[in-house]
């Protein structure tokens, strides 16, 4: 009798009303496809976000390393004045650092900070940063000046997230490159920097972005 009715319903062409359950189905359903919707994009989200800070960090690399060269092709030796002109490599740590006396042109970082005074004593070192990941940091001063309060080394972070920062030194004795220049009263013939940003996605030990430059240095002490 019931199905009967339900037949002559829809002959009349009544409107048949969801039950309970099929409307917990829908909405289940309706739930379950609302949620891979989202899911998906916020991976494509997440995966735009570190694609554009990858690409951000290796970018910032490039520079930080253009800007190592610039000072080690302008660097300068006086041996009569060498407390204020010393070159100081520093190899012994998991990441090296780097100060020198340089001849600085208005186009390096921070010129516009110090006016004539181009010759700068310029430092480089990986230092740990308030978000907990290694930087290259680079602070210069005008050579004669004494640091104070008033006149503290300015720094500037060049490269983020830094898992790698090398010195090499060439040896014309070894015919090859050593990790390790002791003396400070004068240059390498050659030094190679090496700088590595990020983290592979595939092996975290591995630098996502790696960069190598070679610099002949001068060869003329004052």
């Amino acid at each position: 009798m019931k199905i009967f009715s339900r037949e002559l319903r829809l002959a009349k062409g009544g409107a048949l009303a969801f039950t309970m359950l099929e409307m917990m189905v829908a909405i289940a359903l309706f739930a379950l496809i609302m949620g891979a919707i989202t899911a998906c994009w916020k991976s494509v989200a997440n995966g735009a976000k570190i694609g554009i800070e990858a690409a951000a960090a290796a970018q910032r690399a490039r520079i930080g390393i253009r800007t190592i060269e610039d000072a080690l092709s302008t660097s300068e030796i006086s041996t009569a004045n060498i407390g204020f002109y010393s070159f100081v490599a520093d190899t012994s740590e998991k990441f090296a650092a780097l100060s020198l006396t340089s001849r600085l042109p208005d186009s390096f970082p921070g010129s516009n900070l110090f006016g004539d005074n181009v010759v700068r004593r310029v430092t480089f070192t990986v230092e740990r940063g308030t978000d907990s990941q290694n930087n290259l940091v680079m602070t210069q001063m005008p050579l004669l000046v004494v640091p104070s309060e008033m006149n503290s080394p300015y720094p500037i972070v060049l490269a983020r997230d830094v898992s790698f920062f090398k010195l090499e030194f060439w040896s014309p004795k070894e015919n090859d490159w050593v990790t390790e220049f002791l003396a400070t009263n004068q240059f390498p013939k050659m030094i190679r920097v090496t700088l590595g940003v990020g983290h592979s996605s595939q092996n975290p030990s591995i630098p996502y972005e790696l960069i190598t430059r070679t610099v002949a240095m001068p060869s003329v002490a004052h």
